[in-house]
């Protein structure tokens, strides 16, 4: 027996081995970072540098087997993922497995190669498919107010996108010129070849699967003969409400059309970027806004008005709240994206102690903590002499204010354990 039958018998794949050692971003040229237009463009240009119709170097063709294999992998976002993860778009490959492992999901040959060549095929003998290109998708981005975010909003963006040319129709000739067909393909605009006994059908690359060339002389002006030329286009753009920065919102069929023959355009992803609030904070869904809360209203409860994404309301205020409790306010935060779901708003109360206060208010202050605490009131005219001796700056009166707010916190706490029992 041959070591590859022996291979075959225990269910491991050798191939296996030989797609580990290419690096498929490497394979294409792009950064592991790059986004999924940029893989597109990529493979695009090498598949049509590689491609063994257009490339007769002997190497091409397995080059061009590579690339197929590493766009199949980085064009799919779940097997980008498992790829970036594992080193493999299959986490269980070259752990074993029976005749046939790393095609599963797959329902056959044939839709193995229209998987890896994106065209038609056919098998021995077998009935030839059409081939259909598609556009590329294009980004562009859009800075939001935070409550244009909140709210929705229509905006309007200005892109750049590939166009059929309108002077000639997309076709490249001048008005009266007529196109010859392509000799390579006889007109199909489609080019075969063999691969392991099956024929793969591509893009003839004589004629850029157009089916037909024009000379020099009479190409259009406008598009010099290419038939496509950039097209600048303000286009209306609905931001849902609840939008957030990261997001992205898809406008269809406004990317580029095709480079080459016919068919639809890509798409346009514009990513939203919002800027913050001088008032609120954000974190998903929900709003978040600092509440200053009056020394009394702390003490004694009572209504306050607070700013929402739909306005002022009134919040009532219960006695005895302490610095860094937090309130909810049910449903008043964002609405979350393609939803009638809303998220809440949190208040995070700051009590706001009174820097100076006048004799009166000091002896009402005085008062209340001899309630609270039990202690003898202290003798007015000696506090207001020794206020009076410290207003020079002396370290006596700074100790005595710290005693006062020293005092004022204590009471605070010993006020909430009382109420606590």
């Amino acid at each position: 027996r041959s070591a590859a039958q022996r291979t075959a018998e225990r269910g491991f794949h050798t191939t296996f081995v030989h797609r580990a050692s290419d690096d498929f971003y490497e394979v294409l040229g792009v950064k592991k970072d790059a986004s999924a237009p940029e893989i597109k463009k990529a493979y695009y240009q090498l598949a049509k540098k590689y491609h063994p119709d257009a490339n007769k170097d002997p190497g091409a063709k397995d080059k061009f087997l590579k690339i197929q294999e590493a766009y199949d992998t980085l064009s799919d976002a779940s097997k980008r993922q498992s790829y970036d993860q594992y080193g493999s778009a299959d986490p269980m490959e070259g752990m074993g497995g029976g005749p046939g492992a790393g095609f599963s999901g797959f329902g056959g040959m044939d839709d193995i190669l229209s998987q890896m060549f994106g065209g038609a095929f056919s098998g021995r003998g077998g009935h030839s498919h059409g081939f259909t290109s598609q556009g590329e998708d294009i980004e562009a981005s859009i800075t939001l107010s935070f409550m244009e975010a909140v709210n929705g909003v229509q905006k309007t963006i200005t892109i750049t996108p590939v166009v059929h040319c309108e002077p000639c129709g997309g076709q490249g000739a001048k008005k009266g010129a007529k196109r010859k067909t392509c000799r390579t393909c006889r007109g199909t605009g489609q080019a075969m070849f063999k691969m392991g006994g099956f024929h793969v059908q591509q893009p003839c690359p004589e004629c850029s699967g157009e089916g037909s060339s024009i000379s020099s002389k009479d190409k259009c002006s406008a598009c010099q003969g290419r038939g496509r030329v950039r097209e600048r286009k303000t286009v209306p753009i609905d931001i849902p409400a609840g939008c957030d920065s990261g997001m992205r919102v898809k406008i269809s069929d406004m990317g580029d059309v095709p480079a080459d023959g016919h068919g639809p355009a890509g798409d346009l992803y514009v990513k939203v970027r919002v800027l913050p609030s001088k008032t609120f904070r954000r974190k998903g869904s929900d709003i978040y806004y600092d509440l200053q809360v009056p020394l009394t209203t702390a003490i004694l409860g009572g209504t306050l008005r607070v700013p929402t994404v739909d306005g002022d309301v009134e919040v009532n205020i219960k006695p005895g709240v302490q610095p860094g409790d937090e309130l909810r306010l049910r449903t008043k935060g964002v609405r979350k994206v393609n939803s009638t779901g809303r998220g809440d708003q949190y208040l995070n109360l700051n009590v706001k102690l009174p820097t100076e206060l006048t004799s009166k208010q000091r002896e009402l202050v005085e008062q209340l903590d001899a309630e609270l605490t039990g202690k003898p009131r202290s003798d007015p005219a000696k506090e207001s002499t020794e206020s009076t001796e410290s207003t020079d700056g002396s370290e006596q009166g700074t100790k005595e204010k710290d005693g006062f707010f020293s005092r004022i916190k204590k009471d605070f706490e010993n006020f909430k354990k009382h109420d606590d029992k």
